[in-house]
Order: C-alpha cells, then sequence, then structure tokens
C-alpha cells in the first residue's frame, strides 16, 4: 500500500510544497504533476467540479506519486465520506471554528473503532494501490486531516482545535480571514492584526504538535511563512499561474513592437 508521503514530509520538519487545483482539468493538472510539488488540492468548495472528476484527478495525482488532497466544501459526513471514497490521502475542511465540530470531522474521517466512517467504495483502495483489507487496517494512520482555520473565532479557538486528537495540520485561510478582520473594523489597516492572528494559529500548533500552513498567494509570501515555521504550504492556483505566465507574454509582446 502507497503511504502518505506528505504526512512523513511534515512530520520530519520539512516543509511540503502544494497548490491548489481550481479548474477540475485533467490536462492541467498532468501538467503540474511532474514539476515538483509535494502535493495538489483539487478545490470542491469554490471551483466548478463534479464527483468524476474528482476521482480522476486523485487517480491521476496519485499515479504520479504526488500526494492528492481535497478540499471539500463542508465537513459533513456526505462530504467526509464521499473525498475519502475516491482515494483522496488527505482532506482539507474549510471553516472550521470549534473543537467540537473538529471532533465530528475528525469521527467522519476514520474507520471503526477510532470514528464512523462507512467501509463501502472500490476506487479508495485502488488509488491507494492497495487491497480492501490493506486499506481499511492502514487508512486511519495514513489519511491526513487538515482543518482551516478562516475566522477570527477559529483563531481564538485554535488551541482547543489543535487539541483534538486525528487532526494533523492547521491550514490558515487568508482571503476568509483578512474579510472576517476587515469587517470587524471597517476603514482599519488589518495587516497587523492579520500577522498576529496566524501567529495564534502557529503558537496553537506547537502547544499540541500539529504542523500549521498556509494558502499563499506568491512564493515570497510562502517562504516568509515557512520561515514561521509553517510547514504545509500552498502556493497559488493552477489558473493564478497560468494567467500570471499568460500576462508576461502579452506584456513582452506588447513592449516588442514600436508604437503606431
Amino acid at each position: 500500500m502507497r503511504t502518505n508521503a506528505v504526512k512523513r514530509k511534515i512530520l520530519q520538519g520539512q516543509v511540503a510544497w502544494g497548490t491548489w487545483i481550481t479548474s477540475a482539468n485533467y490536462h492541467v493538472t498532468r501538467a503540474l504533476l511532474p514539476l515538483g510539488f509535494d502535493w495538489l488540492t483539487i478545490d470542491m468548495e469554490h471551483a466548478a467540479v463534479d464527483w468524476s472528476d474528482v476521482a480522476r484527478l486523485v487517480g491521476a495525482i496519485a499515479d504520479n506519486n504526488v500526494v492528492p488532497f481535497i478540499r471539500i466544501p463542508e465537513g459533513t459526513p456526505f462530504y467526509l465520506k464521499r473525498a475519502l471514497d475516491t482515494g483522496a490521502f488527505g482532506i482539507i475542511v474549510p471553516m472550521v471554528e470549534t473543537p467540537e465540530e473538529a471532533q465530528r470531522i475528525v469521527r467522519g474521517t476514520r474507520f471503526p473503532p477510532d470514528g464512523d466512517r462507512s467501509a463501502g467504495g472500490t476506487l479508495h483502495f485502488l488509488h491507494w494501490a492497495a487491497t480492501l483489507e490493506e486499506y481499511l487496517a492502514q487508512a486511519n494512520q495514513e489519511i491526513m486531516l487538515v482543518l482551516q482555520i478562516e475566522s477570527p473565532r477559529g483563531v481564538q479557538n485554535s488551541p482547543a482545535i489543535a487539541s483534538v486528537i486525528g487532526c494533523d495540520a492547521l491550514l490558515v485561510g487568508p482571503l476568509d480571514l483578512e474579510t472576517r478582520l476587515r469587517a470587524e473594523s471597517p476603514g482599519s489597516e488589518i495587516t497587523r492584526a492579520f500577522a498576529e492572528h496566524v501567529q495564534q494559529v502557529i503558537i496553537a500548533g506547537q502547544r499540541f504538535g500539529r504542523v500549521t500552513g498556509i494558502h499563499a498567494r506568491s512564493p515570497e509570501e510562502a517562504q516568509f511563512w515557512a520561515r514561521q515555521g509553517m510547514r504545509l504550504i500552498a502556493v497559488g492556483t493552477d489558473i493564478t499561474m497560468l494567467t500570471e505566465r499568460a500576462r508576461e507574454y502579452i506584456a513582452a509582446l506588447s513592449n516588442s513592437l514600436p508604437a503606431g
């Protein structure tokens, strides 16, 4: 059976670099696979993607020795079960704000006796290159559960969330956190408040031995947070990388021609 290389890497104190797949496009995903990312997250929260696309992408990612994550729309049993049944190596759950939510999510990702996940399906063990028996025996230890902290309430409760056994990592969602900080203090500069909130999450993770991470918007931002001790770091998305490179091409072409 395959093992979760990202889980091992971050537990060894190394940074695991990833990015977001928001296009749900098979060809775009395949193009990213040989480039060196440790993990790719298929975004089901904000992207228009269906389950058959997700299952196909999970298989392609796993077969190329990259770790497939899925960000589900919400941490309900339905989404947890369906995402894990595609063979995902990790689940990212958005907007977790309380330890009670975290406990329910943990139970939904684990087979009995540690949880109440249903044991049906076939794609999960096929994508892990395992038998059903091997998968049932090892999935609880191999699957990585990442809880997103995206609100001031989530930050406030991050120590209690981090204390929940079965939570592998806390991942800051910067855009939602910034949006909510601005809503609490309209017209105020929130750069310092944002940094302080992220530091609280890092401290909570360190206190309870949980890895912390963030979805950075640039390589420079990603490197900054890695220096602060974060180890699970996503950089941009497939679409932002495509559009930024396209802008560079257009700018270069436009500047190469004489005016007139």
